[in-house]
This record gives C-alpha cells, structure tokens and sequence, in this order.
C-alpha cells in the first residue's frame, strides 16, 4: 500500500529544501568543510551538498570540518567559526550544544544529530524548542520528519505547527479522522449548536452512495406523506413507508399519538436523540394531548417533521432518529436492515404502496446517484477547499476587507465550525477527535508552499465513489506569471485515489506551452484496456480547455520505481557541481 507514505512523499520536495540551503539567515549553524585554499584569503568550503566561496578571515585548514553561525550583517554574509568540527561524532554534537548554553539530553544529542545528517540549518532556537516539544516523550521518525518539513520549508516551530504538520506524516485516513469524531458527536445526549452544524458539514465528506440514496428515497416518501395535498396520494407514501418497515401498521391518528409519547418520553429521559426543534414541538404537543386534541396533535407532529425533511443536506442520522420516534421498534438494526431492503429497483418497482409519481421520482434518484461520481468530483474540486475550511484563514481576511461575496460569506466551512466547538464545554473524547481534525487540516494548509515563484500545493480531500471511501490527494506544482498568478500553461498535477476495482492509482499529469503528457499508474492488467474508448473524448475536450494532449501512456507501480531510481541517480545534487556564492568568514 502507497496510501500512507504517498502525502509524505508529495511535501518531502527535494527543489524545495535545496533551495532553502542557500538561504543563509542570521544565527543559523552549519557545519562545513574546507576542500580549497585560495590566494586572496578564499576558500571552497563544502556545506552539505552546496560549494560555496568564503572569504577568509581567520587561518582555517583544508580538508577540517568547522562549526559555522551565520552573523548580522550587510552585504555579504558573515560566518563566524564556532568550533573544529573533527568529525560528526557525540563529543563534537556535544561542545556545540554546550556553545549554545543546551542541556546534553538524549533528545537534544539526537536532534542534532539529526538535522545535521539532513543537512538542515541549525539555530540555538530551533533546537530549544523542538527539545521542549519532546520532554518526557520518545521521539518517533515521525517526529523528526515534522520537524525537518517545518525547518525546511522556513515554518515557525511551534507546538501548533508541529501538531498540525505530524498529523500529516503517516497518520490514519481523512476518513478515519472524520469518521472518529462524527461517531464521537453521535454519542453524545446532548450537543451544542457548533457540533449539530458540523455534523451536517462532515456528512458529504463521508456519506456513501448507498446511504445517499436511502436517504434521497426516504425524503421523497416522507414528502409525498407529509405535503400532499392529495388524501390519497399522501395515504399511499404512508402504506408505503409501513410496507417497507419504517413505521407501524395501523391509523395514522393513532400513530401520531403514540409518536407525541415517545417524544414527549425522550425527551423528559434526555435520550440520545437530538432533533431540531423538538424541545418546542414536545411541548406543543403534550398541552394538545392535555386538552384531548388528537388532529392538533397529528397536526404539529406532520409541521415539525415537514420541516426537518425539507432541508435537502439532512443526515441519515437525524433521519434514523426521526423514525425512531414515530415507530416504537424502529431502533438503529431494525433502520439499517429495511434500508438495505429500499435502495433496489426491482424492490422499489414492487411496493404497490407507491404512487405512479414518486415512482418516477425515485427512479430519477437512481440515475442521479448511478451517474453522481463525475458530478461530485468535479463539485468537491471547486467547493471542497472552501467547504473543508483549507482557505478559511484567507477567506476570514477577505470578508474582513470586504472582498468576498455575501452568498460565500454565508458558506459555513469544517475548520471554522471545529475552532467554535473546541471553544465549547465538550467531552475529552469529542475534544481530542475535533483537535485531531483541525490539526489534519491545518497541517494540510502548511504544506502547501506558496513562498517562491515555484509554488506547490498539496491537498487532500475525504472522497466517496458509490460506496467506497477514500482520500482524493492533489499535489499541484508550478510557477507564478509576471503578475503572480498561477500560471496554467506550465504545471504538473498528480491525483491520487484507492479505487474500489482499480486499487490505487496515480495520475502524472504533466504541461508545458499547454501540451499536456498523462501518465497513470495503476497495477491492474487491463488498465490500458479501459481507458482506450474514453481516450479520444479526454482529448477532444481538453482541446476545448486550448490544451494539447500530446500522449497518455501507462505503467504499473514497478516501472515507476525503476524510472524515480534512474532519475534520483541521474539529478543526485552531490553528483552536480553547484554555483559559487559568495560569503565573508
């Protein structure tokens, strides 16, 4: 399985930290080699896999190691030499955290010893707090690799940022995460109103086609019931929905006021049921039962469920609880196995419970969620950043300034929904869940560079195809145009999706002067098979983008690994002479 080291591997971009190497910044540590001595008191002094040209102000020595601290100054840079390197051994890391006035721990011996074998700048700073961060704790491969990305890449190094970029390296599913906290916020008796609207925010992100469907059908029934005007239209959804086992035989008075009891019941026992309105609603109806008005009970019963059907993004969850509510054996098995027993042409076809029209309604749904996976791909790519709260920070500061829309003001998203519950008195378990999410978007955001010309951008969104959940991860890398937009017509996209029959699959999508070279990689033998009838479509269309596809090609993981190994061979930086720059020791 790729799926666990494919994000890593995306953020982990060699450009990105060769480039910061030559970006020497005051107080940074170093160690270096001194390869040449020449006239005019210079040196070629080797720093990592970098050659620079130094300026010499003190006697130094071919071929010793020194430790170097980049100084304040103008101009050129200015090194002081801190220490004789004699080595990378435990005695060396030992005098300069003693340099640095650091307590010699396992931790901080192994920090050092760490960013120095990867090259990595080294500050008094950064080691100080990345040794906080650890007290008490075993550091994990993990842990340094967060630790390198936020040194790297030129991120504070705080716990925040730590926490928000380890839970990117390595950690459980997208899916895992928000499947863990919504099942933590299905467990409580009560919520509040940050975590009721989160609910319903998570709910595209991790409902299946299946569940989309029985929801979709459940809906239409539950509204041919409630707000036909027709008796014997709405007579019918109700037959229907008594065949299929969501509510009980028998006169719809009566069953009404058998619901108003369970309600009433519920909510004086303060059960695990949370509905909107439904404080309000248990109270009318118990003054309508005090005073004998069974009609103005059916009445209120009918408004309140009219008005939680007719929100189109209602959760199977509330609907499960609604029906527990109106059927006394309506618990969550005896919901799931009708479910299983509605979402089936021939089933549906059968019910002589349903009218003509909601036929044709729930056939429609049929087709909608039959053909839905292109259709919600290409919605999660336009929302998903916006909804998931990925541009929440940005997106704060232009409703600030007056820059966004009213109607996308209004978009409620994950991540702004998450800080108002973690502000709220919630459970440890809810809590953990919730940080655990917010830390998996927030490290999402950090990873995506946009300090250079050179951007990159990497994103993962929660991604259902019928009934297969999986993450749909994006690492776009490209440059900025003169006027520091994104310029399409020089880019390189990869997507990346464990597909329920194809397993996991990669598309290179590389462009350049907007000709446009595929490759997918994918291990299932007839791949190239499959994708022959859509491949003159796929470029007909891209031609209508004013892109030329120049060639789509196939190879299975295998091949893939040969020809990264070939390239890391062939662009190794210790193999490249690199171009001299110019620094004041």
């Amino acid at each position: 399985m790729i799926q666990a080291d494919l994000v890593q591997t995306m953020i982990n971009r060699p450009e990105l930290i060769e480039a910061n190497k030559q970006n020497f910044r005051a107080g940074q540590v170093f160690q270096g080699k001194v390869l040449k001595l020449f006239p005019n008191q210079t040196a070629e002094v080797q720093v990592g896999s970098q050659k620079v040209i130094a300026q010499l102000e003190i006697p130094l020595s071919t071929g010793e190691r020194y430790w170097f601290q980049v100084q304040q100054g103008e101009g050129q840079v200015h090194l002081k030499v801190l220490t004789e390197g004699k080595g990378t051994g435990h005695a060396n890391l030992e005098g300069l955290l003693k340099q640095f006035s650091i307590p010699e721990t396992k931790t901080s011996i192994a920090l050092l010893r760490f960013l120095l074998s990867e090259q990595l700048p080294i500050t008094k700073e950064s080691i100080s707090i990345a040794n906080s961060l650890f007290q008490g704790k075993t550091m994990t491969k993990e842990d340094l690799e967060a630790i390198k990305q936020l040194i790297s890449r030129e991120l504070p190094l705080t716990k925040a940022t730590f926490d928000a970029v380890r839970s990117t390296i390595k950690s459980p599913s997208f899916h895992a995460v928000i499947t863990s906290l919504k099942n933590e916020l299905d467990a409580l008796d009560t919520l509040p109103d940050a975590g009721i609207r989160l609910k319903g925010a998570l709910e595209p992100y991790i409902q299946t086609g299946k569940e989309k469907l029985s929801n979709q059908i459940l809906q239409n029934i539950v509204k041919g019931w409630i707000q036909s005007k027709d008796p014997l239209a709405s007579q019918q959804s109700l037959k229907a929905l008594q065949q299929m086992g969501f509510i009980p035989n028998g006169d719809e008075q009566i069953i009404m006021q058998q619901a108003s009891k369970r309600l009433t019941g519920l909510l004086e026992g303060k059960a695990q049921v949370q509905l909107p309105g439904m404080e309000s609603t248990a109270k009318q109806v118990s003054a309508l039962r005090a005073a004998g008005n069974t009609e103005g009970v059916s009445t209120v019963l009918k408004n309140w469920i009219d008005g939680i059907i007719k929100n189109s993004h209602v959760s199977n969850q509330t609907i499960k609880q609604l029906f527990n509510i109106l059927s006394a054996n309506m618990d969550s098995p005896a919901f799931d196995e009708a479910v299983s027993t509605l979402v089936s042409k021939d089933r549906i076809d059968a019910n002589n419970g349903l009218t003509k029209d909601v036929k044709l309604e729930l056939q429609a749904a049929f087709s909608q969620v039959e053909s839905e996976p292109v259709e919600e791909f290409k919605s999660l790519l336009k929302s998903g950043v916006q909804t998931l709260g990925l541009s929440h920070e940005s997106d704060s500061f232009d409703m600030i300034k007056g820059k966004m829309s009213d109607d996308s003001a209004k978009v409620e998203n994950v991540k702004s929904l998450l800080i108002q519950l973690l502000n709220e008195d919630i459970p440890i378990k809810v809590k953990d869940s919730a940080e655990a999410l917010l830390n998996r978007l927030t490290g999402i955001q950090l990873m995506s560079s946009d300090t250079t010309p050179v951007q990159q951008i990497v994103m993962q969104i929660p991604f259902v195809l019928l009934n297969k959940q999986t993450d749909l991860t994006i690492q776009w890398n490209g440059r900025k145009d003169a006027n520091g937009k994104i310029d399409p017509s020089y880019c390189r996209v990869l997507f990346y999706l464990d597909l329920e029959h194809m397993n996991e699959t990669i598309i290179d999508m590389q462009i350049q002067n907007r000709i446009m070279k595929i490759t997918i990689i994918n291990d299932h033998e007839k791949i190239k098979h499959f994708s022959s009838p859509y491949l003159a479509s796929l470029k007909d269309s891209l031609q209508m983008l004013d892109y030329q596809l120049s060639n789509v090609s196939f190879q299975t993981q295998a091949d893939r690994a040969v020809v990264k190994t070939k390239k890391a061979i062939i662009s190794n930086p210790l193999n490249l002479s690199h171009s001299g720059v110019d620094i004041k020791i």
